[in-house]
């Protein structure tokens, strides 16, 4: 169910580090999380090495923002693909290639083993295809009464992974005003998350999209074609 979850190497954004992480997962009794820093992986071999110690099915993704703005999550099916979203995230810090502005089609052809997942509200004039998902939060579960059900057939549950708790989301949004150079009272709520990105357990997750669990089957088979592998030890 843990397909977007920040460490603290989502700079000035996220809290966890990878450890507090995976003994969270540990507690909640989670089998599979990708994590997905933001516009990086830096975290991803030692976030790899420690879910395999404990037992936990490690997946590598990145987050992509404009800024302020979410674009997308992608999501590893191996190796190669996680160098798909390396490499596209160093040519946009190469000035090789700019985040696109609002139609996100190019972006999608450029990966062939990437699952990529757009947060609800966006609205291709298009077919999504086999690879691109529309990410639902719990708290916007009540707006599918009103979609079409093939469209949720693209859905998937989108729970993203910032802070614990009140005090650690207080610490998320002095990492933002710090990240724009603002005073913590002149931020904006587009600038920080919404105090509902914490880590929750899955039962909890799976509760909230009881009423819709083809979201929860979409959620479970996309996870099930991810995987990456390393090898940490030497001959």
């Amino acid at each position: 169910m843990y397909l977007n979850t920040h460490s603290y190497y989502s700079l000035r954004y996220g809290t966890y580090s990878i450890e507090k992480l995976i003994e969270q997962a540990v507690a909640w009794g989670v089998k599979t999380m990708v994590l997905t820093d933001i516009n990086n992986s830096s975290g991803t071999l030692d976030f790899v090495r420690l879910a395999k110690e404990a037992g936990i099915k490690p997946v590598a993704g990145m987050e992509f923002r404009d800024g302020d703005k979410l674009l997308f999550i992608g999501v590893a099916r191996n190796n190669h693909g996680f160098m798909e979203l390396n490499d596209y995230m160093s040519s946009v810090n190469l000035k090789e290639k700019e985040f696109p502005k609002e139609e996100l089609d190019d972006v999608c052809l450029e990966f062939t083993e990437v699952e990529i997942i757009y947060p609800y509200g966006f609205a291709p004039a298009r077919k999504l295809h086999d690879h691109e998902h529309i990410g639902v939060k719990p708290v916007q579960t009540n707006l599918l009464i009103r979609e079409n059900p093939r469209l949720l057939e693209r859905m998937v549950i989108l729970q993203p992974v910032t802070f614990a708790d009140n005090t650690t989301w207080y610490c998320h949004k002095n990492l933002r005003a710090i990240d724009h150079n603002l005073l913590l009272s002149h931020l904006k709520p587009e600038m920080y998350a919404s105090s509902d990105e914490v880590f929750l357990p899955p039962q909890i997750l799976e509760k909230a999209f009881e009423a819709y669990p083809q979201l929860i089957e979409n959620t479970r088979l996309l996870l099930a074609r991810c995987s990456f592998e390393f090898e940490f030890e030497g001959n």
